[in-house]
């Protein structure tokens, strides 16, 4: 298991926050997230779901997580990503 990708550059967190604005089927989640936080607990999860179904509530997740623990990334991390990234699950 691990992590591939991260949205840690201000680049990588306004993709996501694009992706996010529209529900993200399961059936086309891993290809159009792959670069922006793929990881396999987060794919793997993708299985609970029905093919027609969307993921968002799980990459929300995902990222709250990844953000609360970002210190532990390899990745540098921009602040401009991290409050991009902390507004995809606060609201």
């Amino acid at each position: 298991m691990g992590t591939w990708s991260q949205p840690n550059t201000t680049a990588k967190a306004t993709q996501l926050k694009k992706l996010m604005a529209s529900p993200i089927i399961k059936t086309e989640a891993a290809d159009l997230l792959y670069h922006l936080c793929g990881d396999d607990d987060l794919f793997d999860s993708f299985e609970e779901l029905e093919s027609n179904e969307d993921v968002r509530l799980y990459v929300k997740t995902h990222i709250k997580e990844t953000i609360e623990n970002f210190h532990l990334s390899l990745l540098k991390w921009d602040e401009a990503a991290i409050l991009i990234c902390k507004n995809l699950y606060v609201r």
